[in-house]
């Protein structure tokens, strides 16, 4: 049955209880309404994306019904679940309502300082290089252009404007520092390789690289602060966080009845 006639029999057969331009689905007395249907399909939509959504709908309203039919919900175990996910779901709310009123700052000397203060936790378990590299589709297309390469031309410019990688060529083709346990293909081939070498063509399951090494690390050397910037700036908020809840929380007790009855 075409998507467009399945709407307008669930439409039709949503009677007085809304109204029908309004009304996309029931199931009993459950209604779903058009604005809560554009609500769960992704931008631009196609009509097989709406059908989808709705027959996701209507199986979850089905499945609910008959979950209440078998009387589940007065099973004590899972309305101790329940309770939980409810007391749950209201802490979040509460902590949502109390930190999300802006974005907490970090300051750049607070970086800093955490970074200095914690450098033992930022140092390499293994030894890593930092490379570049250049994907092609061929090794003739490689070796076309290695032989740029070995008469001048820019490493950089040469990757922005043929490699395949979509996430590197835009960085002229910089890779993120890797171990051998991350990837030991790549690895292999940086080996034997001198600083600013630029490889034959090595070819992995991904086509044929071009590898430039740009340096080494030895095991025990600290990662640079630009490297690990976003876990700092995490720590530091998460325990700003901690500190405004504890406050919070003491507030609390100052205006609450509560008590440890035993230990």
């Amino acid at each position: 049955m075409p998507a467009y006639a399945t709407l307008f029999l669930l439409l039709a057969a949503c009677g007085a209880s809304g109204p029908q331009e309004d009304i996309v689905a029931r199931v009993g007395d459950a209604y779903l309404e058009a604005s809560e249907l554009e609500a769960l399909l992704p931008y631009d939509a196609s009509a097989e994306d709406r059908q989808r959504a709705l027959d996701d709908w209507i199986g979850r309203e089905l499945l609910y019904r008959e979950a209440l039919q078998r009387q589940l919900h007065e099973d004590i175990r899972l309305q101790q679940q329940l309770e939980r996910t409810r007391r749950n779901l209201l802490l979040a709310a509460l902590l949502d309502d109390e930190f999300g009123r802006g974005e907490t700052d970090v300051s750049e000397g607070e970086i800093r300082q955490h970074y200095d203060e914690h450098i033992d936790l930022f140092q390499r378990e293994e030894p890593e290089v930092r490379v570049r590299h250049i994907l092609l589709a061929s090794q003739r297309q490689a070796n076309a252009r290695r032989a740029d390469l070995r008469r001048g031309a820019d490493f950089a410019e040469v990757a922005r404007s043929h490699s395949e990688d979509v996430d590197t060529r835009s960085r002229g083709g910089q890779l993120d520092a890797f171990s051998q346990s991350d990837d030991p293909t790549l690895w292999s081939a940086c080996e034997d390789l001198a600083l600013n070498e630029v490889s034959r063509p090595i070819r992995t399951e991904y086509g044929y690289h071009l590898i430039e090494v740009l340096a080494r690390y030895d095991e025990g050397s600290a990662r640079p602060l630009e490297q690990v910037r976003a876990q700092i700036v995490e720590t530091i908020v998460w325990q700003k966080h901690r500190q405004r809840m504890n406050q919070l929380v003491e507030t609390l007790k100052k205006r609450e009845d509560w008590a440890v009855v035993s230990q």
